[in-house]
């Protein structure tokens, strides 16, 4: 199986500041605890029972109906990777490594069923082929990791920028959201409806971490 590798953040992915003054009390993550592989990232998400209870807690703010908790929660304490592949410092400049590898994020799906019946068909799309489908961190959402091909375009930037757009507008035309403008994005919320999340488009791009212990591997690529 091909060794796709990517580096491993812990939290918090932004400042964790004290609600009364506003003062950061923990600055955010920028450089990676370590850098990992696809299988030990689908093991961690299966098998990690500290995963595990984290993700409980954020998607009991989900049942609440506290957006602004399940934001702050899934942000300050779950870990996260860089599918796009692996990084010395968290920014676009400081890859060491591609890993062929782009995440394509669907979420504010209408259940937790609606979310399983989606990561099946998503892994079995023909087109897209992902190496790893797992449901999201507030339950309502599929995180697919879609390969492709490195050596298309040389530059590094442009062959994963160019996957990238590919696969949000496949998967935002073929399985249909109906979601808002899919280039339209919901400044306040961070999101754009149900469907494709179009937030994050560069090389850094992060993908939260949530305990699916039925999450989808492919053995063979």
């Amino acid at each position: 199986m091909n060794q796709f590798k990517m580096s491993l953040f812990l939290p918090p992915i932004s400042p964790v500041k004290d609600s009364t003054t506003g003062r950061i009390i923990q600055p955010p993550t920028l450089t990676p605890y370590k850098e990992i592989t696809l299988q030990e990232v689908y093991k961690l998400i299966t098998s990690s029972e500290r995963l595990k209870t984290l993700t409980e807690t954020v998607r009991r703010a989900v049942e609440n109906g506290d957006e602004k908790v399940y934001r702050m929660l899934k942000q300050q304490t779950l870990p996260y990777v860089t599918p796009c592949g692996v990084f010395s410092y968290r920014k676009s400049d400081s890859l060491t490594g591609p890993s062929g590898l782009i995440v394509v994020d669907i979420d504010h799906l209408d259940s937790r069923r609606e979310a399983e019946k989606l990561k099946r068909q998503l892994f079995d799309d023909l087109l897209l082929r992902p190496v790893l489908a797992f449901t999201s961190p507030s339950g309502h959402g599929v995180k697919a990791f879609i390969p492709y091909d490195l050596a298309r375009i040389p530059d590094t930037k442009q062959n994963t920028s160019e996957n990238i757009h590919w696969a949000m507008n496949y998967v935002q035309a073929i399985y249909d959201f109906h979601s808002s403008h899919p280039d339209r994005e919901d400044k306040k919320t961070n999101h754009s409806g149900k469907g494709v999340d179009r937030s994050g488009k560069d090389l850094v791009r992060a993908c939260f971490l949530s305990y699916d212990e039925e999450a989808l591997i492919r053995r063979e690529i």
